[in-house]
Order: structure tokens, then C-alpha cells, then sequence
């Protein structure tokens, strides 16, 4: 869309425009028309094809900024400093499935006061494996006391609960719900990796990106002999080796991520 919106200011055309939906991810389409583009001073071609990229970074430098500021932006409605930890999910037959749900707030182990994530790291490993704790949650209003016996840490020496954990920010009116920090973060850091990550691979000079006209135009105003398309098909070149090397790299360190 800001392809379009830069268009219109350098005077071009627009010949159509359109919605489109990338899996789950809504987007939009605008195509200039090709002659009015073609004709345009070089300055003006290198602004609308860098204008797609620049408003993904743009954005995602934006998310960052709130999520750097993360307890201001909940302040009207939450306290900034936490005061516990918001299980968001149960790994299955771990010590947690059956006893914990999804939004208990984990406040105290063994009458210690668990405030943030840190705390509960370092009580965890202060606790024998396999031995019995008592949690004291909060539940919906109500506040709890449960005997759980721990399990041994896959990852490390320490006890293990078997939860997904955030820290809990208490809201400051009680119809206020206390996962929504939990969303709004974890939304923010999407924007931030989707879009920061959809820019600058669109930056890129392969064919098919924005990034391989933004490399052609400026190419073609520095060397006027042809010149410029042989350095184009050499970046061109190297540019798709990084990114195929890129993602072959990630699934042999990332097995996981494999599909099947």
C-alpha cells in the first residue's frame, strides 16, 4: 500500500489496487502503471520501491519501541512491577498437569515470595528434585495452597514445575483481565519479528523483490554502459546463495523445525 501512497506523491499513475491474504496475514497490492514508472526520474523509482520495506521497518522499530517501554504502555491499567508468574501453559505429564492451570498466578514455593521469573529459577534450585513443595497460587479471586511433588529439570540440576510462565502484572481494577499483557506482548514481539524480517528480506536484490528493482534503478544510474546489469546478476547471485544457505543452516541446527 505504500507503494501506491509514494506513487501518487512522484506523480504516477495507479493502475490497480487490491487486498490479498498471505496464510493468516492480510496485505495489499497496488501496481503502477509501467509506462508512467518507467519514465520516472530514477530518484522517484527508488522511493517507491524502497517504500514497502521502509514502512516494515518502520513498524517494526515501532514495536520495539513499546515493547521497550512495555510497563508504561500498561501503567493506566496495570501495575509496572510484577508481583508473581502467570503460568500460560501446562507441558503435559510434567508435575504441573493436573494440579496448575493456564492463569494461575504462582505468588510463593515453599513461603517464599516469588515476584518475577528470577525467583522462581533460583527457589527451583534450591529444592531437591522428586521432593514435595507447597505453591500458593492465585485462582480466578481466590488464593490457594497446593502440594505438588517436583520433577527433575530436563535442562538442568534444578527442580521442575512443567508450566509456561510470564511475568504477572496485577491489574489495578478487578474486572480488568490479568492475561492481557500476555497477548499484547507477545503480539508486539510478532510485529516486530514479522515485519522487521518481511523488510529486509524484500530488500534484497533477488528477482521478484522490491530489493532487485531498488538494486537495477541505482545500478543503472551509476553505470550507463551496461556495466551495472553484469554487478546486478553477480549480487543477484550471491544475495540467493545467503538466503538458501540461511535457511538450509536453520534446519540443521533447528531439527525441529523440519516439517513432518
Amino acid at each position: 500500500l505504500s507503494h501506491g501512497i509514494i506513487a501518487r506523491i512522484e506523480g504516477i499513475k495507479i493502475k490497480s489496487t487490491g487486498l490479498i491474504l498471505l496464510a493468516i496475514i492480510p496485505g495489499a497490492f497496488v501496481e503502477p502503471d509501467e509506462n508512467d514508472l518507467n519514465n520516472a526520474r530514477k530518484l522517484s523509482q527508488a522511493r517507491i520501491y524502497a517504500a514497502g520495506s521502509t514502512t516494515n521497518i518502520i513498524i517494526a522499530l515501532f514495536a520495539l519501541l513499546l515493547l521497550s517501554n512495555f510497563p508504561l504502555i500498561i501503567s493506566p491499567l496495570y501495575e509496572t512491577t510484577s508481583s508473581g508468574v502467570m503460568i500460560t501453559g501446562i507441558v503435559p505429564n510434567s508435575p504441573a498437569d493436573g494440579n496448575l492451570n493456564n492463569w494461575d498466578v504462582i505468588i510463593k514455593i515453599n513461603n517464599k515470595e516469588i515476584n518475577n521469573i528470577n525467583d522462581l529459577e533460583k527457589i527451583l534450585k534450591t529444592i531437591p528434585p522428586n521432593s514435595m513443595a507447597n505453591i500458593t497460587i492465585i485462582r480466578g479471586n481466590e488464593i490457594k495452597d497446593l502440594s505438588i511433588i517436583l520433577g527433575k529439570s530436563p535442562t538442568s540440576t534444578s527442580s521442575y514445575i512443567g508450566v509456561y510462565i510470564y511475568p504477572y502484572f496485577k491489574p489495578k481494577f478487578f474486572f480488568i483481565p490479568s492475561f492481557i499483557p500476555f497477548y499484547l506482548s507477545n503480539s508486539l514481539n510478532w510485529i516486530y519479528f514479522l515485519s522487521l524480517n518481511i523488510g529486509l528480506i524484500n530488500l534484497m536484490p533477488i528477482p521478484g523483490l522490491d530489493g532487485d528493482k531498488l538494486a537495477n534503478t541505482i545500478l543503472k544510474f551509476l553505470f550507463k554502459n551496461g556495466f551495472g546489469l553484469k554487478i546486478s546478476q553477480i549480487i543477484r547471485f550471491i544475495c540467493l546463495m545467503i538466503l538458501i544457505l540461511n535457511i538450509s543452516m536453520s534446519f540443521i541446527i533447528f531439527p525441529s523445525f523440519k516439517f513432518g
